[in-house]
C-alpha cells in the first residue's frame, strides 16, 4: 500500500473504507474506559501459558496493560538479577487478532518494555519509563522476598491518544483476540536464583473507547468510530547476524508508514556496551541519507528528546565547590545500555509529542531502507530492530486537514 501526503477531506469514518459527516466527533461522543480483562492465576517459571481469550469491550481497545509479579518467600541467597530482568519474566508476549496481520508479533518483555520507555503512544516520556511507575519494584540481596519482582507493561495498539487513532475494534464477542505468553526461566531471569522459585502471576487491564451511540438524546448525528477506523499500528522485529565493520544492514519491517525504529545491539552472551557502539550511524532512504550522526550527538538526542539521562540531582554549590549528577543507565528516568531509538520520526520543530506524524517515513514496495554502523565492534553478534509501522486505511486518516503536525 502506498500512502501519499494529500490534503484529506475532513471526515469521521464509520468503517474502513467509509467515509461520512458527523455533528459529534469521536473522542467527544465517546468516553474512554477500563476494565479487568483477565487474570492468569499462579503461575510457574517455565510455564507456557494457555491461549487468554480477550473479551469484547464493546468499543475500540486503545491498549492493554499487563500487571506482572513474582513473589518470592523465606529466601536467604544473594539474588541478583540478569540485565534485562524483571522485564524478560515474560519471554514470549504476542497478540493476536482474529484474523490479519498481528498488532504485535513476538516479544520478549524486555523489548516490550522499550516500546513502553521510547514509543510514545498512550504516553509521553520521560513520563511513559516503566520504572517510574509506582507498581515496579524488584527486590535483590538476601532479604526474605529476595527476587520478587512487580512492573507494568502496555501492549500499545492507538498512537494519538487525543483521537483514537489505530484503536482497535473489540465489540464482536465471536471473534476474540488472543493473548499469548511464556514465563521465562529461572537462569535466564536471575544471575543469582532466590532460595524458593517465585509465584508468577500476570493481570490484564483493557483500556478502550466505548462505542456512541448513533446519535444524542437530542437526535444530533455522533460518529461512530475513531477517524480511519480499519488503521492499525504494528510492532515488528527482526535480529540480523552483526559481523564487525562498516556495514548497512537492511531495515526489513519499514512499511507502509515508518513511524519509529530501535536497536539494542548484543553481544553472544549480553547487552553490548555503550563504548563498543558503532561510533558514527546513517540512516538510508534509497540511497539518500535522512540522519548521518556520532553515536554521541544520537545519545544527545535522544537524552533531548525522551528526557531521559537529564533528571539532575544532588545540586549543592558553595562557592566552586559542588557536584552535577545525572541519572545513570539503567536507573529510572536513565537511557538504556547498547539501545539506541532513533526520535527524528516524532518531531515536528522540536516538539516531541505522540501525535506528531508530519515526519513519518513513508515508503514503497521498491523502498530500500538501511540502517549503517562506522563500524560494528567485533564483540557485537546480533541487533534487534524494533519498528513501529502505521496501515492506515487511507492518506486521509493518515493526514486529516485538521493537522499540522
Amino acid at each position: 500500500m502506498v500512502v501519499a501526503r494529500q490534503a484529506p477531506q475532513n471526515a469521521q469514518s464509520g468503517k474502513p473504507g467509509q467515509t461520512q459527516t458527523a455533528s459529534v466527533p469521536f473522542p467527544i461522543a465517546s468516553l474512554k474506559r477500563i476494565r479487568q480483562a483477565f487474570d492468569t492465576g499462579n503461575l510457574s517459571l517455565g510455564q507456557n501459558v494457555a491461549a487468554i481469550e480477550i473479551p469484547a469491550a464493546g468499543g475500540f481497545m486503545r491498549y492493554m496493560e499487563l500487571v506482572c509479579t513474582g513473589i518470592t518467600a523465606g529466601n536467604s541467597a544473594a539474588v541478583t538479577f540478569q540485565a534485562d530482568a524483571p522485564w524478560n519474566a515474560l519471554s514470549f508476549i504476542e497478540f493476536l487478532p482474529p484474523s490479519g496481520d498481528p498488532p504485535i508479533v513476538p516479544h520478549t518483555g524486555y523489548q516490550l518494555y522499550l516500546w513502553n520507555k521510547y514509543g510514545a503512544f498512550s504516553q509521553s516520556p520521560p513520563y511513559s519509563d516503566p520504572r517510574k511507575d509506582n507498581q515496579f519494584s524488584a527486590t535483590v540481596n538476601t532479604g526474605a522476598t529476595g527476587g520478587s519482582w512487580s512492573f507494568t507493561l502496555r501492549l500499545p495498539f492507538e498512537i494519538d491518544p487525543a483521537s483514537g487513532f489505530c484503536a482497535i475494534t473489540n465489540s464482536a464477542a465471536n471473534k476474540s483476540y488472543l493473548l499469548n505468553l511464556i514465563v521465562n526461566t529461572s537462569g535466564n531471569i536471575y544471575s543469582v536464583a532466590p532460595t524458593a522459585a517465585p509465584t508468577v502471576r500476570v493481570i490484564g487491564w483493557m483500556y478502550y473507547w466505548d462505542e456512541p451511540a448513533a446519535q444524542t438524546r437530542q437526535g444530533t448525528s455522533q460518529a461512530p468510530g475513531p477517524l480511519g477506523l480499519g488503521s492499525f499500528s504494528q510492532l515488528r522485529l527482526d535480529q540480523p547476524p552483526i559481523t564487525a565493520g562498516d556495514k548497512y544492514i537492511k531495515v526489513n519491517n519499514a512499511g507502509p508508514v515508518l513511524r519509529s525504529l530501535g536497536v539494542v545491539l548484543r553481544t553472544a552472551s549480553a547487552r553490548e556496551t555503550d563504548a563498543n557502539a558503532p561510533a558514527t550511524w546513517d540512516f538510508v532512504f534509497n540511497t539518500r541519507d535522512r540522519w548521518l550522526m556520532t553515536d554521541l550527538q544520537l545519545l544527545s538526542d535522544m537524552a533531548e528528546s525522551y528526557g531521559y539521562g537529564q533528571n539532575y540531582t544532588g545540586v549543592a554549590f558553595t562557592g566552586t565547590t559542588g557536584a552535577v549528577t545525572k541519572a545513570p543507565i539503567e536507573t529510572p528516568g536513565g537511557l538504556d545500555q547498547g539501545v539506541r531509538f532513533f526520535p527524528y520520526f516524532l518531531d515536528a520543530g522540536g516538539i516531541f509529542h505522540p501525535i506528531v506524524r508530519s515526519q513519518f517515513q513513508v515508503t514503497a514496495d521498491a523502498t530500500l531502507t538501511q540502517l549503517r554502523g562506522i563500524s560494528f565492534a567485533g564483540t557485537t553478534t546480533t541487533m534487534e530492530i524494533l519498528t513501529n509501522l502505521i496501515r492506515p486505511s487511507s492518506a486521509a486518516a493518515l493526514y486529516p486537514s485538521n493537522r499540522i503536525t
